[in-house]
């Protein structure tokens, strides 16, 4: 029997319009004090998904009969001096660029109108203006010469903490909420089975896709680390002046998927046309895409398996919700959140039709198979999978 086959009663479209209403007002709500208590939830999200990332540590230490403390304090330690170097590195380097930035705005200026130039001589009227109008250059510059480079990062991340000091207390935080994670996650199946046989919610399904989420951090980590590795080098051989700035922005946005790896190969391309002209932008825009599209379609898909069953459209959605909902930040954890959002569906009768809608589909046969669900059942089976393409644990 098919999971399409078409059911012999009638529906109540009434009342099936007033539950979506109630839905739909529900969300409403939920996501607006979401978008208020960002300042809350993300320290909190971002705490837990490091405490995932960093669990196999604690766990092969224990292993090797390290007392639990001593693993806890390791970990936090290595967790610590990772991000107090790449905050350390990253904003040494950013002041640093941002004193070359009227340089490099003032490169591109020229080009813009050499360009313009080029065109009104091949028979374009009014290039040259209409290109110089698309940037007010002097403002430009004018902005970069006055405003500190603290300031701009404040304003970055504006949209979800407001200030550095509430973003270094929100780490602050994301660092003591790991460290209890962290301590509590021995035993985490145990108890979390306990509280189903009392009553509670059955959380099983997440359980099962805490793997996957762990396998798929860990592998977008080191990807992450591979394409600022190649990345720095390949800016280090043309010769621009900041190929570890580069590289650290390339280990950054890699993590977002779709968009971040061509957001970061931008600044790269322009300090190459500044610097040493068309020639050398355009190989340095060579390789940033031959490493994205190496890694990307090669590398990691062999380092996953077929294991992450999202739709490419419900991936690129999900960066576009997560940065409208809790700024910059949530679009590094599209990918994380969109998992743990389908888990959740997917174990829940009434929306378990959205988590099969998410699901990547492909054609095999001239039949549409989607990742982690049969869609040619048996009578009184029901489709399942969670976030992984694999056949659930019984």
């Amino acid at each position: 029997m098919s999971m399409f086959q078409e059911h012999d009663h009638t529906v109540d479209w009434g009342r099936k319009g007033s539950q979506a209403v109630m839905t739909l007002a529900c969300l409403f709500i939920i996501l607006t004090g979401m978008k208020v208590a960002a300042g809350v939830l993300v320290p909190v999200v971002y705490a837990f998904f490091l405490a995932v990332l960093s669990y196999p540590l604690v766990r092969w230490m224990r292993r090797h009969r390290v007392p639990a403390g001593l693993a806890l304090g390791i970990t936090m330690l290595m967790n610590l001096g990772v991000l107090a170097g790449l905050i350390t590195v990253g904003v040494r380097l950013l002041i640093s660029f941002w004193a070359d930035l009227p340089r490099y705005l003032r490169g591109l200026e020229k080009y813009s109108n050499d360009v313009g130039a080029w065109l009104e001589l091949k028979g374009v009227e009014g290039a040259k203006e209409m290109l110089g109008g698309m940037f007010d250059w002097n403002t430009l510059v004018g902005y970069a010469t006055q405003q500190d480079v603290m300031s701009n990062l404040g304003g970055l991340v504006g949209s979800t903490f407001g200030t550095l000091a509430t973003l270094f207390a929100s780490l602050v935080m994301v660092l003591i909420l790991m460290m209890f994670i962290l301590m509590e996650a021995h035993g985490t199946q145990s108890r979390l089975h306990a509280v189903n046989l009392s009553g509670g919610p059955d959380f099983s399904g997440l359980l099962r896709s805490a793997d996957d989420i762990q396998k798929y951090l860990g592998v977008k980590t080191l990807i992450s680390a591979l394409t600022g590795l190649l990345a720095g080098f390949w800016c280090w051989f043309f010769d621009l002046h900041y190929p570890l700035l580069w590289a650290l922005v390339a280990f950054l946005f890699n993590f977002i998927p779709a968009i971040g790896s061509t957001a970061a190969s931008v600044p790269a391309i322009v300090e190459a046309l500044v610097q040493h002209g068309p020639g050398t932008a355009i190989f340095v825009a060579i390789g940033y895409g031959g490493i994205n599209f190496c890694l990307d379609n090669f590398v990691q898909p062999t380092m996953l398996g077929n294991r992450f069953g999202i739709s490419p459209l419900v991936v690129i959605l999900s960066v576009i919700f997560w940065g409208w909902l809790w700024g910059p930040l949530g679009m590094f954890l599209a990918v994380p959140l969109t998992m743990v959002l389908k888990v959740l569906l997917d174990n829940s009768a009434e929306f378990q039709w959205i988590s099969v809608a998410m699901a990547k589909k492909k054609v095999r046969h001239g039949e549409v198979e989607m990742a982690g669900y049969d869609l040619h059942l048996n009578e009184g089976e029901t489709i399942g999978g969670g976030a992984s393409t694999e056949t659930p644990r019984r």
